[in-house]
């Protein structure tokens, strides 16, 4: 996937678990892991502390997946490679 697309998803994460903005401000998506980035996920362990980091790697792990769905969708030929995909890079 890349390292972008992963910054991605870490970013996209941390904005639907912050309840509403009410403990971090949402943070730009972007493609690099910048300051906001960083406060967010300090924020975000702090208070969610000492399940958070499960969580955050759980919705992680779910954004893989559909990244995973996406591509066999859009292209065929990748439909081979779902199940090996799902069965051993995730969980």
């Amino acid at each position: 996937m890349g390292p972008a697309v992963v910054v991605s998803f870490l970013q996209r994460a941390l904005n639907a678990l912050n309840r509403g903005a009410a403990d971090y401000a949402d943070i730009a998506s972007g493609t690099r892991i910048d300051d906001a980035t960083v406060a967010a996920l300090t924020a975000f362990l702090s208070k969610r502390a000492p399940h958070g980091e499960a969580v955050l790697m759980k919705a992680l792990e779910a954004l893989q997946g559909e990244r995973y769905l996406d591509l066999a969708e859009r292209r065929p030929a990748n439909e081979a490679f779902l199940y090996g995909r799902l069965a051993n890079r995730l969980g």
